[in-house]
């Protein structure tokens, strides 16, 4: 096993060294025992983080954040969310089991653009190479398309073309990319969690890439990414986080009620306003969180975020640091929030 020579900052309720000390406080309790053996001695019970009633949250956000259009089926048409997205569908494109319907669909989306969207939704920038690496990705934006005629879900029969919200050619990034959700490329509902693995639309083989079209705005020049989906669900526009440098491992060490089902802890990278990947992998011999393949740049400079539900209130920690090597960041409390507070701590982070 690797020897690890690790650099903690705010010990205060460590899990590691509360192991640490274990032993000694054992001791010291079984000398002591004698004398608290005839009053026994309550203790409020604190409530303790639920990490259903965090998922619910997370959920409940993405239900939200959903807009509704009606489209006529044999038409077709435009719809634009209330961020600029817009998404074109191709007459009689909508279908069950391969037959057009007809009359009017309900079109269904949802778009995310900024950090603290992506985590509240819990959808970070963390993708899947075809090796099974994760690793951290960019993204130029989030959108969940769906389309449904009453209780039926529908099927895209012809491609359509989304086109994301304008942005300024400083902020163009021409290596975005299409990912969609889950190893099978599988991740058609909103309440699906999956990575994001390369997409494949239309099955040559090769990862799709956007394309990027100039345009005129009333203030000067913009642009916007445009890309073809041929089925429904998760789609996100991305490139890999590329680092040539020295990478390394990290842990997270949390307070000692906190553990994989009740919390949710991610990785913000600083300079980088839509990389923010979940820290999924909770090691439980060392009872810390951590990622998935050591790959955390060394002299990176990034934010952590933890988030909690506890006692119906949404609680956080945010604390910023500079990757060393075999890095590990002790969390030692949460505090107590409101949703749209948190909302701007995270999108003001640098």
């Amino acid at each position: 096993m690797k020897t690890q020579n690790l650099k903690f900052t705010n010990l205060k309720n460590s899990k590691v060294v509360k192991n640490i000390f274990k032993s000694v406080l054992g001791l010291s309790l079984i000398a002591s025992l004698g004398s608290c053996i005839d009053d026994p001695v309550i203790v409020d019970q604190q409530p303790l983080p639920d990490g259903i009633a965090l998922n619910d949250r997370f959920l409940n956000n993405r239900i939200n954040a959903l807009e509704e259009f009606t489209l006529d089926a044999a038409t077709g048409g435009i719809i634009t969310g209330s961020q600029g997205t817009n998404v074109t569908f191709q007459p009689n494109s909508f279908g069950i089991n391969g037959t057009p319907v007809t009359g009017n669909v309900t079109v269904q989306l949802i778009e995310i653009y900024d950090k603290a969207s992506m985590l509240l939704n819990n959808r970070s920038t963390l993708g899947m190479r075809a090796n099974g690496d994760k690793e951290a990705l960019k993204s130029a934006g989030e959108f969940f398309i769906n389309a449904k005629q009453g209780s039926n879900e529908l099927d895209l029969l012809s491609a359509a073309s989304v086109e994301s919200r304008p942005i300024d050619f400083a902020d163009l990034d021409g290596g975005m990319q299409i990912f969609r959700g889950g190893p099978d490329q599988d991740c058609d509902g909103i309440d699906d969690d999956c990575d994001w693995v390369p997409a494949d639309e239309d099955k040559n083989g090769e990862q799709d890439d956007a394309q990027i079209r100039d345009a005129q705005g009333a203030d000067g020049a913009f642009a916007t990414y445009n890309y073809d989906i041929g089925s429904f669900g998760w789609t996100n526009l991305d490139r890999w986080y590329s680092y040539a440098g020295a990478k390394t491992e990290i842990f997270i060490d949390v307070p000692a009620e906190f553990n994989q089902d009740n919390c949710a802890i991610y990785l913000s990278y600083d300079g980088e306003p839509t990389a923010l990947a979940r820290m999924d992998v909770y090691n439980t011999s060392l009872e810390m969180f951590t990622e998935h393949y050591g790959l955390i740049p060394v002299g990176l400079e990034v934010h952590i975020i933890m988030v909690a539900e506890i006692d119906g209130v949404l609680n956080y920690a945010i604390q910023g640091t500079t990757i060393v090597e075999d890095h590990i960041e002790v969390i030692s409390s949460l505090s107590p929030i409101t949703q749209p507070a948190l909302e701007s701590l995270i999108n003001g982070l640098p």
